[in-house]
């Protein structure tokens, strides 16, 4: 297994695909970031202000590089081969899965870092959030992106097929943000841990504010206290729903034929 890791890492790292898609979509969260205030504000500040566009990003990136990564030799049909020459399917399963986890929060740790230390590095931490809060948020995103990861892995490996994986990533993401909302605004249902994006939603919602003064200057402050009994459903639902994906996936594709 531990072969099929390094070569999966070495070639995500010369897959021309995902940096294509990592330019794109870089450049087009960093002219959100960049009108968010990412060289103008505090630390604090942008980190509250930026965190309803992480929302979507994060399914977004987690979905589009599970798919690449466990999808392309699927397609290609190396999988198989590796198969034929005596690779167990577990380690097919478990070796893609592995080298997905450690690209996609690879990435999303040089995300969230860029997003704290550049405005803090410029402008200071600031009072609109406290570095605590920041650091429960951040670690309870965690648990989520993992179990976001474990479904979008069963699903490549089911359809075994990185494009379809990656259309249903990028339309059924939105979709799902639409839904939660509707359901919210036109049913006066509160979805949370229940679905993986509402529970995305629910704890990056920075959206309860007020005004504060700091350094003589009127500021944001952002109300988001995590609740003990809301943090521990979503460490519960991310842990358990994640291994049921990951570990059902797994059963479903040692069952199967390979052709």
């Amino acid at each position: 297994m531990t072969n099929i890791i390094k070569d999966m890492l070495k070639q995500t790292r010369r897959d021309k695909l995902l940096w294509l898609g990592a330019i794109y979509i870089g450049a087009m969260f960093a002219t959100v970031f960049i009108d968010n205030g990412l060289f103008s504000d505090t630390g604090s500040s942008f980190f509250g202000f930026s965190m309803q566009s992480m929302s979507i990003m994060i399914p977004l990136i987690l979905g589009s590089m599970a798919a690449r990564i466990c999808g392309a030799d699927l397609r290609d049909k190396t999988a198989n081969y590796e198969l034929l020459f005596g690779k167990k399917r577990r380690e097919v399963y478990f070796g893609r899965f592995i080298a997905s986890f450690i690209a996609c929060f690879t990435v999303m740790t040089l995300i969230f870092a860029v997003i704290i230390v550049l405005p803090t590095s410029l402008n200071g931490w600031g009072a609109s959030l406290s570095a605590r809060n920041t650091a429960a948020h951040i670690a309870l995103l965690y648990p989520i992106m993992f179990r976001i990861l474990c479904f979008f892995t069963a699903f490549t490996f089911l359809c075994r097929n990185d494009i379809i994986a990656f259309v249903v990533a990028i339309v059924g993401t939105l979709m799902m943000f639409v839904f939660v909302f509707a359901m919210s605004q036109l049913a006066d249902i509160e979805l949370t841990w229940h679905l993986a994006v509402s529970d995305l939603m629910h704890l990056m919602d920075f959206s309860n504010t007020t005004q504060g003064f700091e350094g003589g200057k009127d500021i944001t402050v952002f109300k988001a206290p995590i609740e003990t009994a809301a943090a521990v459903r979503s460490l519960i639902a991310s842990f358990g729903i994640g291994s049921f994906w990951l570990f059902g996936g797994y059963m479903l594709f040692r069952k199967s034929d390979i052709s």
